[in-house]
């Protein structure tokens, strides 16, 4: 794997929460110069924070769509996505809620990007938007024809808002996704939005599988990021990075740097 994300140890990504694009319920009519602008702006203050990398997603097009989404908002995301790697140097990904990997991994193509994020990869997943099937096969099928082994496949397990059908031991789940799915990267949540994976869980799964890539998808702040990155190889960070800690809220350039300083400490006290 040549991803660019993987050139840079036990990585923090931060999110980029766009409005709603065109073709969401909520859509409010914003331009797209107007949401390239806010996109800039996140990514860009996350940069300022000493951020390793940023992903870009349709966070407030709920209720999402399974599959594929709405072709205004894949537009809306390639042209936002575009101009947000144009506007920083660290390493940027995608997703686009709920599950539509074809796109994400065409737009990554397409667009030089690093990274996609993927909610269901190799379990039958319920959640509150509808079914997400397996996606696994056609996906690592696609990346094999377009030739795109430098874009890294994080995929979630058994990620929050989901429930597996049938129930499946999450370590059973995890295995599967890498040895059987290809997975570069695997995701860990709790089972909502800002909830902390089982560090207990993890730290099982590293030792059944020692060279597996785990990120934490939720949950982090400096207060418990010192403990987490000894046991992950990377996190994903949206909440705590914004004004206040609401999600709702613009980035915090401080709220980054302080997240930060602690990543740096971590990594040079695990050297």
């Amino acid at each position: 794997m040549h991803s660019r994300l993987f050139e840079i140890e036990k990585p923090v990504i931060g999110m980029v929460h766009l409005p709603p694009l065109p073709g969401a319920p909520r859509y409010t009519g914003q331009t797209i110069e107007e949401l390239v602008e806010f996109a800039i702006s996140e990514a860009k203050a996350l940069e300022e924070g000493g951020i390793d990398a940023v992903l870009v997603e349709n966070y407030n097009d709920y209720p999402y769509p399974t599959d594929r989404v709405p072709t205004p908002t894949l537009i809306a995301m390639a042209v936002i996505a575009h101009r947000v790697k144009a506007a920083v140097s660290v390493p940027v990904g995608v997703n686009l809620l709920f599950n539509d990997v074809e796109n994400e991994l065409y737009l990554a193509w397409c667009l030089g990007l690093d990274f996609i994020r993927v909610e269901g990869f190799i379990d039958l997943l319920f959640t509150d938007m509808g079914p997400l099937f397996p996606t696994a096969p056609k996906l690592m099928r696609l990346r094999q024809i377009l030739a795109a082994e430098k874009v890294a496949i994080l995929a979630d397990v058994q990620g929050k808002h989901t429930q597996a059908f049938p129930m499946r031991n999450l370590i059973d789940s995890a295995r599967d996704a890498l040895e059987r799915g290809g997975a570069d990267a695997l995701i860990l949540t709790g089972v909502r939005t800002g909830e902390a994976a089982s560090k207990e869980i993890i730290r099982e799964l590293k030792q059944k599988v020692p060279n597996a890539k785990i990120f934490l998808g939720s949950g982090v702040t400096p207060e418990n990021l010192r403990e987490s990155i000894s046991f992950c190889d990377g996190v994903i960070v949206g909440t705590y990075l914004k004004k206040d800690g609401i999600i709702s809220n613009p980035i915090d350039p401080e709220r980054v740097r302080k997240l930060m300083a602690v990543a740096k400490s971590a990594r040079k006290a695990a050297i």
